[in-house]
């Protein structure tokens, strides 16, 4: 499980599923700056579909042992505010991230949509082992180093969705799914190249900018955000001494976003950008308008979190319209299946 521990271990850097990779993975090709996709006001249910024969085995990709897990694992969680490692079956631990993760009291389907999502990166987690070498646990109950968890928000509808979701996981081809989600994707999903363009050291096909509705739903501050940065700030992020004025958005991504800020010869990955700026300063690097005042940047944008797999306010759209959660899964997951792995 080599590259599942390089991709983990990354991630522990930058909160969630940000770092050097164990593959060679080239930053891609220039491209002339292309305008932002518009959001958009509606969408009707019309999932992507993927030829079940082009769903192959991902380069470089490890071969998922499903025999392995033929019973619910016993997991040692390191409860990270007791500083304690507690042991419970896994299905036990992950109605604790589900109750945190997404809110308790949201629709069934939602919540068995965010059960699959977060067993699958728990198990992705384990075989990695990246938080045994951190606590000798499995896993752990801090946000920062892989999911949140609340065993105090567990209610009857969180239980029923892990109950009704038991044992089931994402694959692509024979190969886990890295099940990364985020709140509020700004109606397009990210690509890996856009959020994750070093962590993952895969190919990943089941990423792709599809479009949803999760304005319909999503707080405004996770819809549409401006925020006014220093330029000498910014400057100093990307390492350019010259005058700020020439920083300029250089390539954006399929859905939109940033994929290389900078000036002169000095650029950036956008994601790497919004690390060094603050995740929650810069909401998403889904930004519609940059402008210099000459003093600030100001930037507007739309979203909140990487917009990379399951966006959380989608799937509550999609349930309000008769979505089921495997229906909202391959979704986001373009090409992935199902897997049941114990019963």
């Amino acid at each position: 499980m080599r590259n599942n521990q390089a991709f983990y271990t990354a991630l522990l850097a930058v909160v969630i599923v940000t770092a050097a990779t164990a593959f060679f993975l080239r930053p891609p090709a220039a491209k002339p700056l292309e305008q932002q996709p518009s959001a958009p006001t509606e969408h009707e249910f019309a999932p992507l579909q993927r030829d079940p024969l082009t769903v192959t085995l991902v380069p470089g990709a490890a071969h998922f042992n499903v025999q392995k897990y033929q019973r619910e694992p016993v997991v040692r969680v390191w409860m990270a505010d007791k500083q304690t490692i507690e042991t419970m079956p896994l299905e036990t631990y992950l109605e604790g991230v589900i109750a945190k993760e997404m809110e308790p009291s949201w629709p069934l389907e939602a919540l068995m949509a965010q059960a699959i999502t977060s067993r699958t990166l728990t198990v992705n987690a384990i075989e990695a082992g990246t938080i045994k070498k951190l606590h000798n646990a499995d896993v752990s109950t801090a946000k920062e180093e892989l999911q949140a968890y609340s065993r105090e928000r567990v209610n009857d509808t969180v239980r029923e969705a892990v109950r009704l979701t038991r044992g089931q996981v994402l694959m692509y081809g024979d190969s886990l799914v890295y099940a990364i989600y985020s709140a509020c994707n700004g109606q397009i999903a990210a690509t890996k190249e856009e959020s994750f363009p070093l962590e993952i050291p895969v190919p990943t096909p089941y990423f792709q900018p599809v479009r949803d509705n999760c304005f319909w739903n999503a707080p405004p501050e996770q819809q549409v955000w401006t925020v006014k940065i220093p330029a000498v700030e910014v400057a100093r992020i990307l390492g350019y001494q010259g005058n700020p004025a020439d920083i300029k958005i250089l390539e954006r991504g399929p859905s939109g976003r940033i994929l290389y800020i900078g000036a002169g010869n000095v650029k950036m990955y956008g994601a790497d950008f919004r690390k060094q700026v603050g995740y929650d300063r810069l909401k998403s690097t889904l930004i519609t308008d940059m402008t210099y005042d000459g003093k600030n940047f100001v930037f507007q944008g739309n979203g909140w979190g990487n917009g990379v797999g399951l966006c959380q306010w989608g799937a509550y759209t999609y349930v309000q319209q008769g979505w089921k959660a495997a229906d909202i899964l391959k979704y986001y997951y373009v090409g992935a299946h199902i897997e049941t792995l114990w019963h």
